[in-house]
């Protein structure tokens, strides 16, 4: 774990190369956090140099953080809490975190977070979101439905973009302490109430809903809410994805939906995508793919 090779190192501060160059600082910093994005083990082992590289470093290696399994959550988890035997990390990587991904990053490999599994760790996700105060885009997979409530009122204030699903729980817009930040909240494979989608297009702050389907049987779903939008004032686009075996097949189907619908094109966004990912059916990988891409702290 990244947490394990963070550690203060007194000899490196004395020696470390940063006090004793002459290249510009700048330049310095520029190819330190380069090189930690690009291999983050790398970029861990380079935090022991000195503290003011490890200051540098730990927003590089923090900022995006993927927790796929149990194992992963319990780890992260308690390397957060505070041991009177370890040395304090300044700043906690929590406060630094600013993308967050929790559950499994695949349909299809075998993981120990399960839909309604017992393994979920809900208590230590809680703790995670809890310390995660600047964090702006969260993605929670695979969740089951009634244990969204145990996590909903604990979501940071200040965050922007909420992933849930697939089948998630009933989001209550008017109770989410982050109402007010969120701009895109994206839907997997979930029936939501009417009521339910009209609390969210129609929040002052939200810009983009997102209705993703894995499959093409139930996207009907989608187009059947679409009167839910009408009185919608800050929304900027609806998007109902539609996954299917090739991206042809999917356009094909919307298409051929959407003709029975009356749609504003400024507002509606039919977007088509594989469901395939490695050659197999893995619509949890491909939303996965989406999500690292999609949003830019």
């Amino acid at each position: 774990m990244v947490m394990e090779l963070i550690v203060d190192n007194k000899h490196a501060e004395a020696s470390s190369p940063a006090l004793h160059h002459t290249l510009p600082v700048e330049v310095i910093r520029t190819v330190l956090e380069l090189a930690a994005a690009s291999d983050k083990a790398a970029g861990a082992k380079l935090c022991c140099l000195c503290s003011t590289v490890r200051l540098w470093l730990l927003p590089v290696l923090y900022d995006t953080v993927v927790l796929s399994s149990a194992k992963t959550i319990e780890r992260f988890a308690y390397g957060q809490m505070e041991n009177p035997d370890s040395t304090a990390v300044y700043p906690p990587p929590t406060s630094i975190v600013r993308k967050l991904w929790i559950g499994p990053t695949s349909s299809t490999v075998q993981n120990d977070l399960a839909y309604s599994s017992s393994a979920w760790p809900i208590t230590l996700v809680h703790q995670i979101l809890v310390r995660c105060a600047s964090l702006h885009a969260l993605a929670i997979v695979n969740l089951y439905q009634g244990d969204w409530f145990r996590l909903a009122h604990v979501l940071p204030a200040g965050l922007r973009a909420l992933t849930l699903g697939p089948v998630h729980g009933k989001v209550d817009w008017r109770y989410l302490p982050c109402s007010a930040s969120l701009r895109e909240f994206t839907s997997m494979d979930t029936y939501m109430m009417d009521l339910e989608l009209q609390q969210i297009v129609a929040a002052p702050g939200i810009r983009t809903v997102r209705r993703v389907y894995s499959r093409v049987d139930h996207i009907n779903l989608a187009f059947d809410q679409l009167d839910c939008v009408e009185k919608a004032t800050s929304l900027e686009k609806l998007e109902i994805v539609c996954c299917a075996e090739s991206v042809e097949r999917a356009a094909s189907v919307l298409e051929k939906i959407a003709r029975c619908y009356k749609l504003n094109p400024e507002r509606i966004a039919l977007v088509p995508k594989s469901h395939i990912s490695g050659s197999t059916f893995d619509p949890i990988a491909v939303l996965f793919n989406d999500w690292l891409l999609s949003w830019r702290t």
